[in-house]
């Protein structure tokens, strides 16, 4: 089988890569030339991968391209004669918190003109429900001159990768595909059970659509209720990481759940980033209009995480503060580009909304990730050493590895004024304290 991928990015790399290291399959990507990401072809014909902390996939890639299984182009012509094109193109939301389309109704129309007759369409990218029939569908077939359903087969099946864990997921984790009339299931269904070892689930396009969202906007609305519960506890000088762990440990009683559900508080943070979770919510809210409810839950759990970074910059005001220092007069080093803890993505990251609240109002304001050595707009310092040397005011954002590891002692002798502001728990408090620093953390009572 022939399979073209469209979109080289997270979702498209490396389920061309898994896809081409199953035996019986045949791969093309298919990437524009953009100046952001038109760099990805050269490199991705060379079996390398665009993600280094990814693991598997530069094995994958390089297996699969030395194999001849996997080719990258910049022409869409390469879907004509592919059994299954999948697209995987990003649907962003504008400054309205409303989908732009623009971009997946391009694509799906010039797929259109190239796709054969009897092939799969599968669109794996997040969208509102009832888009892939409203907007994709029409293309499609305005474009080929044939019907969904009868001269092709669309479904709509998610993706749930996460940085970290790309090849894992695809492979390991539960599948959903929702197909326009069942027969488009089936045909999605026994498609993706080629590379999924567990359960793929078949079902109608906007439940799947749906299902993609509410994931999402549930992990969401479970983030910020961790932030707001963290920020009540430590306004009340309660230690909210101590008050998690107590909570948390209630048992799960086998094989009767619902009896004794166990649970799970999340970890407060700094911020919530990432391409999904800061979108999708707003997805899942797009097109709703019944008048007889008006949804407020999932629209605070937004607004409450994305006031996460504010919060962080009232922290390292009241800790400057502490040592008789005003935020204009500090220098500040912010650890942690990226959005998620050893990764190198840094799409959404709240560092670079906490960077824009401090820029123009602290003396000077870095950034230190050990993965990420360049950002547009953001003064990067690849040395730790460098990076905490003279500085005021050390700012925890991400929670990599190798911050877990910095020698306090070490730490202090390094810095001008002993204060660490730590958004990702990784940092002891009373260790800090000891050592002489002033301490503030989200969820941590000041002291």
């Amino acid at each position: 089988m022939k399979v073209a991928v469209v979109g080289m990015g997270y979702v498209g790399v490396p389920l061309a890569a898994v896809f081409a290291d199953t035996p019986g399959f045949d791969v093309v990507g298919v990437q524009r030339r953009s100046e952001r990401s038109g760099w990805k072809i050269e490199l991705l014909n060379k079996g390398v991968s665009p993600y280094e902390l990814e693991p598997e996939l530069g094995e994958l890639l390089s297996r699969a391209v030395s194999g001849g299984s996997l080719h990258v182009t910049d022409s869409l012509d390469a879907c004509g004669d592919a059994d299954c094109v999948v697209v995987t193109v990003q649907v962003p939301i504008d400054e309205e918190k409303k989908p732009m389309l623009g971009n997946l109704r391009q694509v799906s129309t010039e797929v259109g003109c190239r796709v054969r007759r009897g092939a799969l369409v599968s669109l794996e990218s997040t969208v509102p429900p009832g888009i892939t029939e409203k907007v994709v569908k029409p293309a499609l077939e305005d474009a080929s001159g044939m019907k969904a359903g009868d001269g092709f087969n669309l479904v709509y099946s998610y993706e749930r990768v996460t940085p970290g864990r790309l090849v894992y997921n695809i492979r390991h984790l539960p599948r959903v595909v929702g197909g326009y009339t069942p027969v488009c299931a089936s045909r999605g269904v026994e498609f993706y059970r080629n590379i999924c070892s567990a359960a793929v689930h078949g079902t109608d396009m906007a439940t799947a659509e749906a299902a993609k969202l509410v994931e999402n906007a549930y992990r969401d609305v479970n983030i910020a209720f961790a932030n707001e519960a963290a920020l009540i506890c430590g306004a009340m000088g309660v230690d909210f990481h101590r008050v998690r762990e107590l909570v948390n440990d209630l048992p799960h009683v086998e094989g009767e759940p619902r009896l004794n559900p166990y649970r799970n508080v999340h970890y407060p943070g700094a911020g919530v980033g990432g391409h999904c979770l800061p979108k999708d919510p707003w997805l899942l809210l797009h097109g709703y209009q019944d008048k007889r409810f008006t949804p407020t839950l999932i629209p605070a759990a937004r607004t409450v995480n994305d006031a996460m970074p504010g919060q962080m910059k009232r922290l390292i005001v009241d800790a400057l503060g502490e040592q008789g220092l005003s935020l204009g007069e500090a220098k500040i080093i912010l650890l942690g580009l990226g959005f998620k803890g050893d990764t190198e993505d840094a799409r959404n990251s709240p560092t670079l909304t906490l960077y824009e609240l401090l820029r123009h109002e602290a003396a000077d304001v870095a950034v230190h990730d050990p993965y990420i050595k360049r950002w547009e707009g953001v003064p990067m310092i690849q040395s730790l050493d460098e990076a905490v040397e003279a500085r005021d005011c050390l700012v925890v954002t991400t929670r990599h590895g190798v911050y877990h590891e910095i020698d306090l002692e070490w730490l202090r002798d390094k810095m001008k004024k002993p204060v660490i502001v730590d958004g990702r728990d990784v940092f002891d408090p009373e260790e800090c304290r000891l050592e002489g620093f002033t301490y503030r953390g989200v969820g941590h009572a000041a002291r």
